[in-house]
């Protein structure tokens, strides 16, 4: 493994938060963070997983900002860790899609917003 990308995740893992009472595990990857460890985008392979692997996670998100890089903000990965909540499905609410565990979405929204909304979207789903 490239020492590139191990710093990328180690500062991955120091970005963990949790969210909608811990069932939302995130990080947040900027162009800083690539800059600054000499990685790039191709190195974040693998990140969600561990972030999934939080316990008591029910969807884990990785939102890496694109800078010039593409036409959104930001890029949003999701996956479900049990199933019982279907990501595509949260996807879709900002114009992307996927799979019931695997779905992800380009977005202009601020950090905060997305969180907000992916927050907002697993608990309709946990709580009905």
């Amino acid at each position: 493994m490239p020492l590139e990308k191990l710093r990328l995740i180690a500062r991955a893992v120091e970005k963990i938060e949790r969210h909608c009472g811990d069932r939302l595990v995130t990080t947040n990857i900027t162009a800083d963070d690539y800059r600054e460890t000499g990685s790039d985008e191709a190195m974040t392979e693998g990140i969600i997983d561990l972030l999934r692997s939080v316990e008591g996670a029910r969807v884990a998100a990785v939102i890496r900002d694109l800078g010039s890089r593409g036409r959104a903000a930001r890029k949003v990965s999701l996956r479900s860790s049990g199933g019982d909540v279907d990501v595509s499905a949260i996807a879709r609410r900002g114009g992307g899609g996927g799979h019931v565990r695997a779905a992800g979405f380009s977005t202009d929204l601020e950090l905060d917003q997305v969180i907000e909304m992916i927050c907002s979207e697993v608990a309709a789903q946990l709580d009905g």
